[in-house]
């Protein structure tokens, strides 16, 4: 009796391209240029580690999917079960007109197993997990802050409109002012209920924003935030919130082995269209970390006022640019600045770094 021969496909690699949603995920895979399967299934990395593990055993599974509303989840449960996953940013994926005008859920997965065999994508960096639930924090934060923001303008508008008048002036929202507000003269009670509503919704955003600084405080006196937070809060401009944001969005600042790469991760480069020997420079480009861009920024305003000589570089610049080109160009200036410290562990001193 003959023995029958075990299927093995040791030494072979699977390129996996994943098109993830909530309610089903589009895969497709091959080996090389040929296409071995186009198929959908449930949103499982179980029965996606199964399948492969199933139909081809002993091959070397390499899967890709576009970042997105999943998160990393996917990758990490991947991982670990000896599946080799990236994820990539969607922008980055190489798509032929066709495929940008005919898009659907099947070609976006050919598309990533195509482009991950050719070794043509670039995988996006996956943070800690706990890094990256205190970032979750800090993005909540600033979400209630910008909510906060909108109560404020709903409350100066309600005013505005029913022609109401407050015996003080300001743009704090101190508790005197708060308080004088509660005790506007309103012609109807309608009109006393609508703002009672109002500040009754803005008193409480700002409880919780209050609780939330609160946590983020208690974390950055923790390890690993605290030594990192030293050197951060040592630069003139940048304190307790911005610090944070700071260092969970850049995560490790040896992932950038250039100051310019951080500078290009930041947002604080140009877009630039070149053609022949004409090159067009179309402004700060649009491709950044939001967030951390904007503490950058931020910071930055704050730097000028409190260093002199990055004042005195502020209105060198202004010499020849306007005040938005001349800010960004401080952002460079400090993002020198965190890098330094960050990287050789020691408090800044005004005159070490530009």
């Amino acid at each position: 009796m003959s023995k029958v021969k075990q299927l093995s496909f040791e030494g072979e690699t699977i390129f996996v391209g994943v098109d993830v949603h909530k309610t089903n995920w589009k895969v497709n895979s091959r080996i090389g240029n040929m296409e071995l399967a186009s198929f959908s299934q449930d949103p499982s990395p179980e029965i996606l580690g199964k399948y492969f593990k199933n139909n081809y055993p002993g091959a070397k599974i390499k899967v890709a999917y576009e970042a997105g509303f999943c998160g990393f989840g996917i990758q990490r449960s991947l991982t670990d079960l000896g599946i080799k996953c990236i994820v990539v940013n969607a922008a980055d994926v190489p798509s032929s007109d066709k495929e940008r005008k005919r898009k659907d859920d099947k070609r976006d997965a050919r598309k990533l197993s195509r482009e991950l065999a050719d070794g043509s994508l670039k995988a996006i960096y996956i943070p800690d997990v706990e890094m990256e639930q205190v970032r979750t924090l800090i993005r909540e934060r600033y979400r209630l802050v910008q909510d906060q923001t909108r109560c404020k303008n709903r409350i100066k508008h309600l005013l505005m409109f029913s022609g109401i008048q407050l015996s003080i002036k300001g743009q704090r929202w101190s508790q005197r002012y708060v308080k004088e507000l509660e005790k506007a003269e309103c012609k109807t009670e309608a009109l006393k209920t609508a703002l009672n509503l109002a500040l009754q919704e803005y008193k409480q955003i700002r409880t919780i924003i209050k609780e939330a600084t609160l946590s983020i405080r208690k974390i950055a006196q923790e390890q690993p935030f605290e030594a990192v937070q030293k050197y951060l809060q040592s630069i003139d401009g940048i304190g307790l919130i911005n610090g944070m944001v700071i260092q969970t969005e850049i995560q490790d600042m040896r992932r950038f082995r250039t100051l310019d790469s951080l500078c290009d991760y930041a947002g604080f480069v140009p877009d630039i269209s070149s053609s022949d020997e004409r090159m067009v420079i179309k402004g700060i480009t649009q491709r950044c970390n939001e967030f951390l861009r904007e503490a950058i920024m931020e910071s930055s305003w704050m730097l000028i006022r409190k260093d002199p000589a990055m004042l005195m570089k502020y209105n060198e610049y202004r010499k020849r640019m306007n005040n938005n080109k001349a800010i960004v160009r401080i952002g460079k200036h400090l993002l020198a600045r965190i890098r330094y410290v960050w990287n050789n562990q020691k408090e800044y001193e005004r005159g070490v770094v530009g």
